[in-house]
């Protein structure tokens, strides 16, 4: 007979849990997805100088909404803040990252991509309470 174990975490460690799993799916993600955009447009050769923002954006966007879901899952609750959050720990990576090999702001470049990545890791973390689950 298969026995289902529930092992019960404290607040504090399920809250990091989500949020640190999450966040390095996502980050996984996205540096696979930059890879494997990078590849192609080396195979490619050439890329509109305009086109580069959106395609790191959408990335980015795509990568946090995994991160949201993934934490969202791992929870099992307040998928909303645990998708706002990865969102949020995940830009943070990406603007440190990027400012410490720029070493230049640009702030509505900066908030843009903010509100993106936040809504879209909160997107993840709701769509994932949405899912219906099994029944035994």
């Amino acid at each position: 007979m298969k026995h289902n174990r529930v092992i019960a975490l404290h607040p504090t460690t399920l809250v990091l849990r989500a949020l640190l799993i999450g966040t390095v799916g996502g980050a996984a993600l996205c540096a696979l997805l930059l890879f494997c955009a990078a590849a192609i447009l080396q195979a490619a050769g050439t890329l509109p100088q305009a086109l580069l923002e959106p395609l790191i954006l959408g990335i980015c966007c795509v990568s946090c909404f995994f991160a949201g879901f993934l934490s969202g899952k791992i929870s099992r609750k307040k998928g909303l803040f645990f998708g706002a959050g990865c969102g949020f720990l995940l830009f943070a990576l990406c603007f440190f990252g990027g400012l410490a090999l720029s070493h230049t702001l640009t702030p509505v470049s900066g908030i843009t991509r903010f509100a993106a990545m936040v809504l879209s890791g909160a997107l993840g973390g709701v769509l994932s309470m949405q899912q219906r689950q099994k029944l035994p």
